[in-house]
């Protein structure tokens, strides 16, 4: 494998000023991630924090025993999270068949890569963690992938009914649809040297997973547990004992955090940025789960009284359930980060440029939830050129700058238009243009005699500028034709690394790779040097 760097401009505008340096960093972030001396400065801070690092270090090796075979690297790992000088680099993401798009696979790397760096850097226990968000209900975000069938692009997902307000934490998996599930994904990769192993150890974790969260852990622990990378999963009642009070203090401070949101978000308007983050300002940025299940948005509805689909809670209610059943509630996208930076002392947080955007929503939030923010660091974005492709790129002289600058259907126009200029072309538009001149003069010249005939004459008008169309579509199908091999390579360029006119990383799954190029892949590709220089990552395979 080889890696390179490429320089690309980022589509969300907010991370493209941010890394740039003309963002003004102090009005969103606590901590300029373009400051080389960034995490020596979190440290300092971070001594004057204390966290429940024994109930903590307890709590996740009670979870990972129970859930997973030990492993010495996690066990280690969360042995050290007692150290009173342990950091830990933290990202999340939902729970997504499979592990779901790319993305998540680049998370966890950037995870892994930044806490392995700085550790030999401060010279103190960095431990990985990756936040399993499993408080999400929305299972039609997770519940599919896409893969290349017959040469098109297709969505696959589960075809099982679900309750959309229970978290998907708590919904049981169909084990004999998500194995078929699992087939008709590997039915289109096709059979290599490694499908039978990579099959049967696939379908002997879901055998043992009782959700589609568990079966997602499972995977996730199968994969990177060699690293140390220590799973939380932020829906597990046991987690939220220790949550508890911090919910409490959530629910005492709930006008303050929903005033500081909006006056960021307003501020962030007024900048020109749009942020991502809907929210009124009676939400309560806390759910409340009921008898059935249910996660239902709390809301203010009077002085110290919430609300919830017709179920009414005081303020002392709410903190009873806090104290006594912290069950019953979870955090939204806005008391989410708070929860994570109460638990863990969190070096740096790895996100992706949409949850750059709204962390950047929520500086006032943490100072009014009497926190600094951690450093907001973006993941590791990485496309990954198999050796076909590679060839096939060489072959039609095509660049990667070009390619994601431009877009896969303008380099193939411009390409085809320099190896077959067609004079046709403009002549066809110029008649055209000449035909409805005189053709318009002739159809104002009848209607002035008989006013019925406008309707067959723009009918005509319509039918002769067709015929151009039609003589053009066939010249054009005629050149596409001398050229088929070389159209066929920027098809297949432009699946395999801009598929739907994306990043590659927000469609393919990682299992596709695994297939082809055996289990170890990901040990490879973690292996890789990688620097956080804010650049595009390209592995050749």
């Amino acid at each position: 494998m080889e890696i390179t760097d490429l320089s690309l401009r980022h589509s969300n505008r907010l991370v493209e000023d941010l890394i740039s340096g003309r963002l003004n960093t102090a009005d969103y972030f606590d901590y300029s991630i373009t400051d080389d001396t960034v995490y020596e400065k979190r440290v300092k801070d971070l001594k004057n924090r204390t966290f429940a690092r024994e109930e903590l270090s307890s709590y996740l090796l009670s979870y990972h025993q129970k859930h997973f075979q030990d492993k010495e690297p996690v066990i280690r790992n969360i042995e050290r999270l007692k150290d009173p000088e342990s950091l830990v680099v933290v990202g999340g993401q939902q729970a997504g068949l499979l592990t779901g798009p790319l993305y998540t696979i680049h998370k966890i790397i950037s995870i892994l890569v930044l806490a392995e760096q700085q550790e030999a850097k401060l010279s103190v226990p960095v431990i990985p963690v990756f936040w399993v968000a499993g408080e999400d209900h929305d299972f039609a975000e997770v519940n599919h992938l896409h893969v290349s069938q017959n040469g098109v692009i297709k969505k696959k997902a589960v075809k099982t009914a679900m309750n959309e307000k229970i978290p998907v934490f708590y919904k049981n998996i169909d084990h004999e649809e998500c194995w078929n599930f699992i087939c008709s994904i590997f039915e289109t990769f096709g059979e290599t040297d490694y499908t039978m192993e990579l099959m049967n150890s696939l379908k002997q974790t879901l055998s043992v997973s009782a959700t589609y969260t568990e079966f997602f852990e499972h995977l996730t622990y199968e994969m990177f547990s060699d690293y140390g990378l220590v799973l939380i999963n932020s829906s597990d009642p046991e987690l939220r004992k220790m949550e508890a009070g911090f919910f409490q203090h959530l629910i005492l401070k709930n006008e303050e955090l929903s005033e500081s949101l909006s006056a960021q978000q307003a501020f962030m308007k007024e900048a020109g940025y749009k942020p991502i983050i809907e929210a009124d300002h009676t939400s309560a940025n806390l759910f409340y789960h009921d008898s059935k299940g249910d996660r239902l948005l709390l809301k203010r509805t009077g002085d110290s009284v919430f609300s919830a689909e017709g179920q009414s809670f005081t303020e002392a209610e709410l903190k009873h359930f806090a104290e006594q059943y912290p069950e019953r509630l979870s955090n939204n996208v806005v008391t989410r980060p708070l929860m994570q930076e109460y638990l863990l002392p969190t070096l740096a947080f790895i996100a992706g440029p949409g949850e750059i955007s709204y962390w950047a929503e929520l500086k006032r939030v943490f100072d009014t939830a009497g926190f600094h923010m951690p450093p907001v660091v973006p993941r590791l974005n990485i496309t990954i050129v198999e050796r076909s492709i590679e060839s096939d790129m060489r072959e039609v002289s095509l660049t990667l700058d070009d390619l994601f600058s431009k877009g896969a259907d303008k380099v193939r126009e411009e390409w085809l238009a320099k190896i077959e200029p067609s004079q046709l072309t403009p002549e066809i538009s110029q008649a055209k243009t000449e035909i409805e001149r005189i053709h318009k003069n002739l159809r104002e010249s009848a209607v002035s005699k008989d006013a019925s005939l406008e309707p067959f004459l723009e009918k005509n008008a319509f039918f002769i500028q067709s015929q151009l169309d039609l003589l053009q579509s066939h010249v054009d199908k005629k050149i596409q034709q001398k050229h088929r091999a070389e159209l066929d390579k920027f098809t297949r360029i432009a699946k395999s690394l801009q598929p739907n006119g994306g990043f590659q990383e927000r469609t393919w799954n990682i299992y596709y790779y695994l297939n082809k190029y055996g289990p170890h892949f990901v040990h490879e590709i973690v292996k890789l040097r990688y620097s956080f220089n804010f650049h595009h990552k390209v592995v050749k395979i």
